[in-house]
């Protein structure tokens, strides 16, 4: 039966002999071509060769490729000069519940003006309810204050008689 999606002029009425209907269909106006040929006489005058599946997508990771190192060398090129980033704790003030109010600075070192990604940590081991956030932008060479507050450490990580103090790292 033939294809309904194909125009009518696109295939050769079944003649009932399996091997005269043996034919590929052109790509583009669905007419019988021999098999393995992707294109009619008149849509390919030319008669050039389709390319193979390796060769297309080849294409395509080719261009993935070539997009991921335009995207990093732009990330590059946006981020050059900002930070690096030094932080500084200012002070602690132990709050309800044992939580710690944490006064702290960050400074960038750098020659242009960024955000910071801060991270606080309250024990030795970093925890996914410690304070991680990105700071208003701090202009080259100055530096910026924050207050925040760290959650109690967890007593399995109290490692001797002290808890281990806070720690932040900005980046």
């Amino acid at each position: 039966m033939p294809d309904p999606r194909l125009p009518p002029t696109a295939y050769a009425p079944d003649t009932g002999d399996a091997e005269a209907n043996l034919h590929s269909r052109c790509v583009r106006c669905g007419r019988p071509t021999p098999p393995g040929v992707s294109m009619c006489e008149d849509d390919n005058p030319g008669q050039l060769g389709a390319p193979s599946s390796t060769q297309a997508h080849g294409t395509i990771v080719a261009g993935v490729g070539i997009g991921i190192l335009v995207l990093a060398v732009a990330a590059k090129l946006l981020t050059a000069g900002v930070g690096p980033f030094a932080a500084t704790i200012v002070g602690e003030q132990t709050g309800p519940g044992g939580a710690i109010l944490v006064a702290f600075t960050v400074e960038n070192t750098g020659t242009r003006a960024g955000a910071a990604t801060c991270h606080l940590t309250n024990g030795p081991v970093a925890r996914p309810e410690d304070p991680l956030f990105l700071t208003r932008s701090i202009p080259a060479g100055g530096s910026a204050s924050f207050e925040k507050t760290v959650l109690p450490p967890d007593p399995s990580t109290i490692i001797g008689e002290s808890p281990t103090p806070v720690r932040v790292t900005c980046q």
